[in-house]
């Protein structure tokens, strides 16, 4: 099953793909100081499913900062205080390097 969750303002795009007991959330575009109150509640709407596991695919994420950093640390707190899986996957090279500076590549990357 997909949901098309739609555009925030910025532009950026969120599709969640449920698979078994999972959700995939395919992120497209810039996630910012515009665009990440709403991602946040995306990956909360998402997390409110209790699946067994979320992952965030990061391929079409253009840009990543500070703001979208901190909605990625709240799901991931609030995934682990749930006994739910969490990771992101296939972070291109600009937010690869953003999660490795700040540390938070191993933690929610599987190949960190």
């Amino acid at each position: 099953m997909i949901d098309d969750l739609g555009a925030a303002p910025s532009g950026l795009l969120v599709t969640a793909v449920h698979v078994g007991g999972g959700i995939r959330l395919v992120v497209a575009g810039e996630v910012d100081v515009i665009s990440a109150g709403q991602f946040r509640e995306y990956l909360a709407g998402a997390l409110d499913l209790r699946p067994a596991w979320l992952t965030i695919d990061f391929g079409g994420v253009t840009f990543l900062d500070s703001t979208g950093l901190s909605a990625l640390v709240y799901a991931h707190l609030r995934a682990g205080d749930e006994g739910i899986t969490l990771a992101v996957a296939d972070p291109q090279p600009q937010v690869r390097r953003i999660l490795d500076v700040t540390g938070m590549l191993t933690v929610l990357t599987e190949d960190g």
